[in-house]
């Protein structure tokens, strides 16, 4: 009995040291305050190192028209990127394809379904920065 103690002991520290201690954990984004309908823009995601382990699975990027009173909501999906085993601290870029639909003012939206390891908590973060999506002709001026 006392050897196999001593294996699970073993065991346990190689795992630990294996392992980290801390996963990415997103933050922040950023995007252009104003873009044109139908061009891509380039997101900048933020994550940082968090005590715990914490998953990240996607990010689904929505758009919905300013002062809808949508919270806690996506508003129209243009699109999804898969951060399932991807847990990059710092600042990564995305490039996403805006539709191509009226100008206006804009939530931008990145809900970030996520799992907190230890306790199993799961949950959607929403992140939400407005934008402009403006003609041609106002960019030429």
């Amino acid at each position: 009995m006392q050897f196999l103690s001593s294996i699970f002991i073993a065991f346990t520290v190689l795992l630990s040291s294996i392992l980290p201690l801390a996963s990415a954990k997103i933050y922040h984004i950023s995007l252009p305050e104003q873009a044109l309908p139908g061009e891509n823009i380039t997101v900048t995601v933020s994550s940082s190192s968090y005590i715990q382990n914490w998953d990240d699975f996607g990010i689904i990027w929505g758009l919905v028209g300013e002062n809808h009173g949508c919270e806690g909501c996506v508003g129209q999906e243009i699109g999804y990127e898969n951060l399932y085993g991807n847990n990059t601290l710092g600042n990564s870029t995305y490039s996403v394809q805006l539709p191509n639909t009226t100008t206006r003012a804009y939530t931008f939206v990145a809900a970030v379904p996520y799992l907190v390891g230890a306790s199993g908590e799961t949950g959607i973060h929403y992140f939400n920065q407005s934008i402009n999506l403006i003609s041609n002709a106002k960019v030429r001026v």
